[in-house]
């Protein structure tokens, strides 16, 4: 079975783990880790959260921020370990809810194919009202 872990600077993870708990039960093994929130380091944080993992038959990292330092730090502890984890940066709601209601263990095929499922979810809904202003049609958004 999958674990997850969302690492963000703030407590943006935190706020991660409560929409997913909303949208897909709260039994799902998710952790959080909230960086720059204390005075704990990033590095420490990080440890402390693989331990808290604990064993799992693939663990899914969800940073942030692609370049930020939760990032960099999720990866330069974690890329040399020979265990199934998957680091993610930059995700969004979409690709998060995505990869754990498939809960199961994914390839990194299957993983590419949700990031860019993803991309998509992103969309700037003021394109869709001036584009239908002067028509007075009424579209569904989604």
């Amino acid at each position: 079975m999958p674990k997850y872990l969302f690492a963000s600077h703030g407590k943006f993870s935190e706020g991660t783990r409560s929409f997913l708990e909303i949208m897909a039960g709260k039994n799902l093994p998710i952790f959080t880790l909230s960086a720059f929130v204390d005075d704990r380091s990033v590095g420490s944080l990080v440890s402390d959260a693989l331990a808290e993992a604990g064993e799992f038959d693939q663990l899914f990292i969800f940073c942030d921020l692609h370049g930020g330092s939760v990032a960099q730090e999720v990866f330069r502890q974690t890329h040399d370990l020979e265990k199934n984890i998957q680091v993610i940066a930059g995700y969004n709601l979409a690709l998060a809810l995505d990869i754990i209601a498939r809960g199961t263990v994914l390839t990194a095929d299957e993983i590419r194919e949700a990031v860019e499922e993803a991309r998509t979810a992103i969309v700037y809904l003021n394109d869709y009202s001036s584009s239908h202003q002067n028509t007075g049609e009424e579209e569904s958004l989604f």
